[in-house]
C-alpha cells in the first residue's frame, strides 16, 4: 500500500497552489502578454513565503494575498495597515483572515477604477 507521509502531501499541496495561482494570474491579470514564467514562479514563492511566514495557512488565503500583490504591488499590500493587521491577528480563522483580504482587495480595486474613472 502506498503510504504518503503528512510533510510529503504539504509539499504537493505547496506545488499544486503554486502552480494554480500561477495559470490564473496569468490567464485574468497577465493582460495580453502573459508574464514570464521564471519571473512569476519566483515573485509567488517570495508572497507565498511572507503568507506562511505571517500566519497564513489556508489555500484560499495565501491566494487572496497574491492576488492583491499582483493587482497593487508588493510593496503597497505589504505597506498597508489593514492587511498588517490581518497578518498580524494569527488567533482569527482563516477563512476570517482570508474574507478580510478579499475585501480590502476589492475595495481598493474599487477606488482604483473610481480614480481611473473606469
Amino acid at each position: 500500500m502506498l503510504a504518503i507521509k503528512r510533510k510529503q502531501m504539504a509539499a504537493i499541496g505547496e506545488v499544486q497552489l503554486r502552480h494554480n495561482l500561477a495559470d490564473f494570474l496569468n490567464r485574468h491579470l497577465g493582460g495580453a502578454t502573459p508574464l514570464p514564467l521564471d519571473q512569476l514562479d519566483a515573485e509567488l514563492d517570495a508572497v507565498i513565503a511572507h503568507c506562511r511566514k505571517a500566519g497564513l495557512k489556508s489555500q484560499r488565503a495565501v491566494a487572496a494575498y497574491a492576488v492583491a500583490c499582483m493587482l497593487f504591488g508588493n510593496a503597497r499590500v505589504a505597506g498597508d495597515p489593514s492587511i498588517v493587521g490581518v497578518l498580524a491577528d494569527r488567533g482569527s480563522p482563516q477563512l476570517d483572515r482570508a474574507l478580510m483580504i478579499e475585501m480590502w482587495t476589492a475595495a481598493a480595486y474599487a477606488d482604483y477604477r473610481r480614480g481611473t474613472g473606469a
